[in-house]
């Protein structure tokens, strides 16, 4: 099969070698060694062991976060910039996970994954990107509590917060779920 027309057989920007091989007229073997070739032709970009992207259709970062590593969703430092909470842009996307810390390396860039319990994987929203793919982002205040604690952050002083973005009683029921100094550094600041 040649790439032309299986670029066009797939309308996915990205696949994984199972889908590929539903359309690919050889052998599993065959089609590892096909996109193997494609990739070093630079046409397929590997992204993980049986994740791959076309070079000219563009993904999401953030919809890439979530399929390089399940379950997860976008949290942390990637979350609160997108979402206007803190100005820093963080050079790599940041996900949260019950499964493990991960940092997984990609011509895309970098995806980290900080593991967090499972009792407190919850609190995001589900978005569709503009292929149709869904991933999650946390919701501003669960980023927020994710960040606290996963980063250690005992107080705000020298945090550049945007509060008025956060619905202070949202981000109270939330740190509920968390450890009692968490919750100890969010009261504090809802006292001010």
């Amino acid at each position: 099969m040649k790439f032309k027309e299986f670029h066009q057989a797939l309308s996915l920007p990205v696949f994984t070698t199972i889908q590929a091989q539903k359309i690919y007229s050889g052998g599993p073997g065959a089609l590892l060694i096909q996109l193997s070739r494609w990739t070093k032709r630079g046409e397929l970009v590997r992204l993980k062991q049986g994740l791959y992207q076309f070079s000219d259709r563009l993904v999401d970062e953030f919809t890439l976060a979530g399929l390089l590593y399940l379950p997860s969703y976008i949290s942390l430092e990637t979350a609160l910039n997108n979402q206007g909470i803190i100005p820093d842009v963080s050079l790599n996307v940041t996900s949260v996970s019950p499964t493990t810390t991960k940092i997984i390396k990609t011509a895309r860039g970098n995806f980290l994954y900080s593991k967090i319990q499972q009792a407190l994987f919850f609190g995001w929203q589900t978005v569709k990107d503009t292929n149709g793919f869904h991933y999650q982002i946390a919701l501003p205040e669960k980023a927020l509590l994710d960040w606290i604690y996963l980063r250690k952050i005992k107080d705000f002083t020298d945090q550049r917060i945007s509060w008025p973005e956060l619905n202070m009683q949202k981000l109270k029921k939330f740190s509920q779920a968390y450890p009692g100094w968490v919750k100890e550094v969010v009261d504090e600041q809802l006292n001010r």
